[in-house]
């Protein structure tokens, strides 16, 4: 189990950044990623594991006006 924004959220075997996100419909251009308080780079995402017991937080960056 991982938690995903603060919810529980089940962990399988060799998920990534990448995959949770879209498991997740993340589609916004603009998103920021961290793993237990460490952001994690766009360009590291298919390669960065998420562990089990990892706490992430992914959130979609918006500008209006």
């Amino acid at each position: 189990m991982i938690r995903l924004n603060n919810r529980d959220y089940p962990w399988r075997e060799g998920m990534t950044v990448s995959s949770l996100l879209d498991e997740n419909d993340f589609v916004y251009k603009r998103i920021i990623v961290s793993i237990n308080g460490e952001h994690v780079p766009e360009q590291n995402w298919d390669k960065t594991q998420i562990k089990d017991g990892d706490d992430v937080s992914a959130m979609h960056l918006m500008a209006g006006g």
